[in-house]
């Protein structure tokens, strides 16, 4: 599946998804992840594509469209801090490499601060998905490219993701959140990807 594909993909089911239950949705994103992930062609890209650095997010389709799909390489040892994603509904998976995800549920620890448990791990690689659901054990993660070379993963928000959590330890071993702006360091790079030579 071409990234053009994707899209469509994408906004079909996000134009239907009032109408469709949860698990519908993300077996039609996860559907069309794993085609996406498992091509040669989007691997290839990823593969030649020169990071501006250490970690680098690319929005796929335009930036005026309801939701989101991001191309995200990972420098070994690369990864992010816990995060949530303002309760969208959405799928990940690695295009290239394995990246490593931590799932965690959130525990309110005062006004400010709150807990964090790790509920469990799972190794991206292509075609492997992982679901990003609202509830609280499955709207918070962090992601790690333990490797030593680079790895890239795709993340599809059904609804664009503007704002966000990331939570950040304190010396007491509780967490802090910060609310922080989702930016891209390119945008709309699906059109510079491999298109399907299909007639």
């Amino acid at each position: 599946m071409d990234v053009t594909a994707l899209i469509d993909a994408v906004s079909r089911t996000r134009s239907r998804a009032d109408r469709l239950p949860r698990q519908e949705i993300i077996d039609r994103l996860s559907r069309a992840l794993t085609a996406f992930t498992t091509s040669s062609a989007n691997q290839r890209f990823a593969e030649e594509y020169r990071p501006s650095g250490n970690y680098t997010r690319l929005l796929l389709n335009s930036p005026q469209d309801a939701y989101q799909i991001v191309l995200v390489f990972w420098g070994p040892g690369q990864g992010s801090p816990v995060h949530d994603h303002d309760d969208t509904i959405g799928v990940v998976s690695a295009l290239t490499g394995r990246t490593k995800e931590v799932k965690y549920v959130l525990a309110p620890h005062g006004e400010e601060r709150v807990g964090l448990t790790a509920t469990g791990e799972f190794i991206l690689a292509p075609g492997r998905i992982t679901p990003i659901l609202p509830e609280r054990d499955k709207q918070l993660h962090l992601m790690v490219n333990e490797q030593d070379h680079w790895s890239a993963t795709v993340h599809v928000y059904l609804t664009a993701i503007h704002r966000y959590r990331q939570f950040t330890v304190t010396p007491d071993g509780t967490y802090r959140a910060a609310e922080t702006q989702l930016w891209f360091d390119e945008s709309d790079v699906g059109r510079r990807m491999p298109a399907s030579t299909r007639s």
